[in-house]
């Protein structure tokens, strides 16, 4: 879906060279990503191979949106960083738009366009892009790959062919590092129940309670094991031992 002012012809156009070597790129980033490859420097390498390969396109950027708050897992440049940062300050633009929308966005011009006014005059004012092309990537967070040119209307049928290649590549890394995020996430849960586990063990042999009690002790907030306080009076010699909770180890 192309909504205003596209150019997309779909008959073709592409270099065939220009092909075989992008696919060459390809190859050998799913290589490194099969080995011991970072998928967070493939993220950063996919957009600077926007750049490589499309003559148009000068910055490009990979963008997510989660909880309506935009982010960028990965930018060709700190310039094209800052065409993201102003849609994210501005809450406007096509980036956001592909991402949340489900739909490909062509800002054709800056100067001449009306749906995204603050940003089109932050982008004109602040950095040297005029033409933005983005992309909605299938992911399971709302996501965009954003391409960046300095010359409006920048964008040839034969870019945008190519670029939609890109942007099928790029799903596929941006699904491979949710995943990861994932795994990630529920690894530090599983280590966080095994010491909730062992605290509420400790407690169930030294207090001589059920695991349900020894939970309860861990909800409750630490207290300090001696009051310094005049105006109570003491009731011990010794300081009352302090609850164990899971960071006591």
């Amino acid at each position: 879906m192309w909504p205003r002012r596209t150019r997309l012809s779909g008959t073709g156009g592409v270099d065939d060279n220009e092909v075989l070597l992008l696919s060459q790129e390809f190859a050998a980033l799913g290589r490194e990503l099969h080995g011991r490859g970072d998928d967070q420097a493939a993220l950063v390498r996919m957009t600077q191979l926007a750049v490589k390969h499309l003559d148009a396109c000068t910055g490009a950027t990979i963008t997510v949106v989660r909880g309506a708050r935009g982010r960028s897992l990965a930018t060709s440049d700190p310039a094209a960083a800052r065409a993201d940062e102003l849609q994210y300050e501005l809450a406007e633009g096509p980036c956001l738009r592909a991402a949340e929308r489900d739909a490909n966005y062509l800002l054709f011009d800056a100067a001449e366009e009306s749906r995204w006014p603050r940003f089109c005059a932050a982008l004109i004012e602040t950095t040297v892009y005029r033409c933005v092309l983005s992309y909605q990537l299938i992911a399971e967070d709302s996501a965009a790959l954003n391409l960046y040119a300095e010359q409006a209307g920048a964008f040839t049928d034969a870019d945008i062919d190519l670029a939609t290649v890109l942007a099928a590549h790029t799903s596929s890394l941006v699904a491979l590092h949710e995943a990861e995020h994932h795994a990630a996430n529920l690894e530090t849960a599983l280590e966080s129940s095994r010491e909730i586990g062992a605290a509420i063990g400790v407690l169930m042999a030294h207090r001589k309670i059920p695991q349900d009690a020894a939970f309860a002790l861990l909800r409750e907030p630490a207290k300090p094991c001696t009051e310094n306080s005049a105006t109570s009076p003491p009731t011990s010699s010794k300081p009352a031992p302090c609850p164990i909770h899971p960071t006591d180890q």
